[in-house]
């Protein structure tokens, strides 16, 4: 399931460039990595994101972000005994606004409106011999950005976002402090704009 997103992601992020330069627009896709912390754990969420360029300045987008790294939620599976881990996803609206487009080096902020889940599985990932449950979220998640332009259809972007989880029912101990936090975030931008 992981790698079907994956290569629905890349796609939309290889086609909509293309597809808005052809009817006149500009838009970028890029592929994002988040170094964070998960339940005090060191974790990666690895996603995409797109956006369609108004103004050179303004940018409206959608963004989608899965943790990839082994998080233990500190809870065992009642049937097996197993170590039950956290898989946690989310996605939704971006808003970033660009203040110096054209030069060499620019700086952005962005604010992510999304919607996510937490779910709990045993190792194998076979929910059919755990407790498996899931949860719904919502996330905002501002950011900061320094971007650096290679090419003139290549950026990259390093920064700054915090996670905010704004709903949130304690189920197996997890807390919305476990999973709001501090990321470093790397993206690269592909498309000219």
């Amino acid at each position: 399931m992981k790698f079907l997103a994956a290569f629905i992601g890349f796609f939309l992020i290889s086609v909509l460039p293309i597809r808005a330069q052809s009817i006149g627009g500009s838009a970028f896709g890029a592929p994002v990595l988040k170094v964070t912390q998960i339940k005090n754990q060191s974790s990666l969420l690895v996603g995409g994101k797109i956006g369609w360029v108004i103004n050179k300045h303004m940018v409206i987008g959608g963004g989608i972000y899965s943790l990839v790294s082994r998080v233990e939620s500190g809870m065992r599976n009642s049937f097996g005994g197993e170590p039950l881990n956290l898989g946690f996803n989310y996605g939704g609206l971006e808003f970033e606004y660009m203040f110096l487009p054209e030069k060499t080096f620019d700086f952005s902020v962005d604010m992510l409106f999304a919607g996510g889940g937490l779910t709990y599985s045993v190792s194998n990932g076979n929910p059919a011999n755990s407790d498996y449950r899931s949860q719904d979220l919502l996330v905002w998640e501002p950011s900061a950005y320094l971007g650096i332009r290679l090419e003139r259809w290549m950026h990259i972007d390093l920064g700054l976002s915090y996670r905010i989880i704004s709903s949130l029912q304690e189920i197996y101990s997890i807390k919305k402090s476990d999973l709001q936090g501090l990321s470093f975030v790397m993206l690269i931008k592909f498309g000219a704009y």
